[in-house]
C-alpha cells in the first residue's frame, strides 16, 4: 500500500493559498491594488516576514506586479493554471534572490554616484576594459555573467569606499550562487542587449562626473536583471 507524504504547510505558503483563491473567487481583481503587507500581516494573523515572502513567491509565479513607489498590483494578465507544489517550492526559493536585488539596488545605486565622483583615470579605465569584456560575450549565460560580476565590481571598486565595495563583492558572490543552482546557459539576445546599452550609459555618466545620471542607468540595468531572474526562474 503506498501513501503520499503528509506536507505541513508554512505560514509563507498559508499567505498564498489565500491570495490565489481570493483572485480566483474574484475578490481581488486584475489591475487592482493588494493591501499593504503591514495591514496584510494582520489581516492574516502572520508575521510581515511570511507576507514578504509570499509575496515575493507570487510575483516568481506572475500573479503579482510590484510598481515602484506605488505598491504592489495583481496582475492584469493572470496564470492560466494554478500553481503546482513544484512550481510553489521553486518560487519559494527563489524568493531571495529578489531581496539580493533589494540590496543591489541600494548599494549600488549608491557606487554608481560615488563613483562619479570620486573615479581616476585608471579606475575609468577598469570599467571600460570591464565592458569590453562584457560586449564580448556572445550566447553564453554563464561566461555573460562572469563577465557583467567583474563590471559591478569595478564600479564598486571606483566609488572609492571600501566597506561599500566589500560589501557589494559580499552580495555579487550571493547572486553567482544563485545562478549556479539555477543552472540556465541560454542568454537571450533582447536582456543581453539592454543589459550592455544600459551597462554603457553608467559609464559613460561615471565619466562625465555625472552621479544622478550614473545612479539613474545602474537602476535601469539592475531592473533588467531583474526581469531577467522572473523570466528564468518561471
Amino acid at each position: 500500500m503506498a501513501f503520499e507524504t503528509v506536507r505541513r504547510r508554512s505560514a509563507p505558503e498559508m499567505v498564498v493559498e489565500q491570495i490565489i483563491d481570493r483572485i480566483a473567487g474574484g475578490e481581488l481583481a486584475p489591475g487592482t491594488q493588494l493591501p499593504a503587507q503591514r495591514d496584510l500581516a494582520q489581516m492574516l494573523g502572520v508575521g510581515r516576514s511570511s507576507v514578504r515572502e509570499a509575496i515575493n513567491a507570487l510575483v516568481v509565479m506572475g500573479y503579482l506586479e510590484p510598481q515602484q513607489g506605488k505598491g504592489t498590483f495583481i496582475k492584469k494578465v493572470l496564470p492560466a493554471s494554478d500553481p503546482g507544489i513544484e512550481k510553489l517550492a521553486a518560487a519559494f526559493s527563489a524568493g531571495s534572490i529578489f531581496d539580493l536585488m533589494e540590496a543591489r539596488a541600494l548599494l549600488e545605486c549608491r557606487s554608481a554616484v560615488l563613483a562619479a565622483e570620486r573615479a581616476d583615470a585608471a579606475q575609468i579605465r577598469n570599467l571600460k576594459d570591464a565592458m569590453v569584456q562584457v560586449v564580448a560575450t556572445e550566447s553564453d549565460y554563464t561566461i555573460f555573467l562572469d563577465a557583467d560580476i567583474q563590471f559591478h565590481a569595478a564600479v564598486a571598486e571606483a566609488a572609492g569606499n571600501m566597506v561599500l565595495c566589500e560589501l557589494t563583492k559580499l552580495v555579487l558572490e550571493k547572486v553567482v550562487a544563485h545562478h549556479k543552482g539555477l543552472k540556465t546557459t541560454l542568454l537571450p539576445p533582447a536582456y543581453r542587449d539592454v543589459s550592455i546599452r544600459t551597462a554603457a550609459r553608467v559609464v559613460e555618466a561615471i565619466e562625465a562626473g555625472d552621479g544622478d545620471a550614473a545612479a539613474h542607468w545602474m537602476a535601469q540595468h539592475l531592473v533588467a536583471i531583474r526581469d531577467e531572474l522572473k523570466n528564468i526562474i518561471s
